[in-house]
């Protein structure tokens, strides 16, 4: 048997830095002197070559056999099959809600929610649903969970990224906060209320009531710059200078662009460019006579941040979109994308379709580069994730 601890340190050190982040957390695992390595590289400053962003099929029935990751790299676009149930210990099934910068925000079927990081398997708690502002009770049925809410006879569901008329959170976004650590922003639609939002952070016992009375119809958040950027329905978007006291802000307000009169808007998304450089909103529209096929509209902040422009090329950018989210990378970093591309991934006729559309050029092409077929008993929309390596 080989002796993998025996391996001199100076190919060890050349080894390191040619590692992706989920490689180099499975790297440090291994033995005590490979485990020294790892930290001599991060001492220096040394930051793993990163992951291209995978694409998370949640499984719907769970399977006591299987809590852990399956992973498949051998793709355009990396695959993985995340189990129901995650853990040993843990034995509630798992409804993902959002995901950003390395970790998942998820409820399990007991009302808890959860803040996971898949590369080094730590999860910190978050106040539970019962704890949301308007939530009186939760029930756990056989088909999920159901929330109802004070003075409200309706019957609400949480269902993961499900989104039905009785879906109660549309999505969690976890986003840094200045002084280190993470806090999560719920937005949830109550019926007969506009869209609520909740804050948090790991190890609060409720969430924190955010009144946004003059904000309608708010589908998408995202931090840039230090400051908070909310996405409506209707294209116009409100930014908040800071994160602390959103109740109380006044946010500013930069104008929708005008919409084409024949489009119907499908999904209106927020993503930074790869290293915070700019804001992009990334809208997928689609002819509002018959609804079949669409197009991608992207546009950037201008520099001064009043107003969007909009871009026929990204250049070394990729956009991967699902159902309530996108991530951008960079094709340098992650070579096995392609520039100035929009990947989007969604369920078609029980398989789930990634397709790439090429923003360049007159004539846009779109290609499927992914036709995944959906498991027995699967239903539950994919989403990105973007692998993060942290100490």
């Amino acid at each position: 048997m080989a002796d993998w601890a025996g391996l001199h340190e100076d190919f060890l050190l050349l080894l390191v830095p040619r590692l992706p982040s989920l490689d180099l957390r499975t790297f440090r695992a291994v033995c005590a002197s490979w485990r020294a390595a790892a930290a001599t590289f991060a001492s220096a400053g040394g930051r793993p070559r990163p992951d291209r962003p995978w694409l998370l099929l949640p499984a719907d029935a769970p399977d006591p056999e299987f809590r852990r990751l399956v992973i498949r790299r051998d793709r355009e676009v990396p695959v993985v099959a995340l189990p129901a149930r995650l853990g040993r210990a843990h034995d509630r099934r798992l409804f993902p809600l959002g995901s950003s910068r390395g970790v998942i925000v998820a409820a399990d079927d007991r009302g808890a929610m959860h803040l996971l990081d898949l590369s080094t398997g730590r999860r910190a708690p978050l106040p539970p649903v019962a704890a949301l502002p308007l939530a009186d009770r939760v029930e756990r049925t056989p088909a999920g969970l159901t929330v109802h809410l004070k003075r409200d006879p309706r019957v609400y569901s949480i269902d993961g990224l499900i989104h039905r008329e009785d879906t109660l959170i549309r999505k969690a976004v976890p986003v840094p906060t200045p002084g280190g650590g993470a806090m999560v922003i719920v937005i949830y639609y109550p019926e007969g209320h506009r869209h609520q939002w909740a804050t948090a952070r790991p190890g609060d016992s409720a969430w924190k009531s955010v009144k946004p009375s003059s904000i309608p119809a708010v589908v998408d958040l995202a931090l840039h710059r230090g400051q908070l950027y909310a996405n409506t329905l209707f294209g116009m978007v409100y930014v908040y200078p800071e994160l602390h006291g959103l109740g109380s802000a006044s946010p500013d307000i930069i104008p929708s662009m005008t919409r084409r009169p024949t489009s119907g808007l499908k999904s209106s998304l927020l993503v930074q460019t790869p290293g915070g450089g700019a804001l992009m909103q990334v809208e997928f529209v689609r002819p509002a006579v018959d609804g079949e096929g669409g197009e991608f509209v992207v546009r950037v902040l201008d520099e001064c941040g009043g107003t969007w422009e909009e871009e026929e090329d990204i250049g070394d950018v990729a956009v991967l979109v699902d159902a309530s989210g996108a991530v951008a990378v960079s094709t340098r970093e992650c070579p096995g994308l392609r520039p100035s591309t929009i990947y989007y991934a969604d369920l078609y006729g029980g398989e789930t379709r990634v397709r790439a559309y090429s923003l360049a050029g007159k004539h846009k092409k779109v290609e499927v580069v992914e036709s995944l077929p959906r498991a027995e008993g699967n239903n539950r929309p994919c989403f990105w994730f973007t692998p993060v390596y942290s100490q």
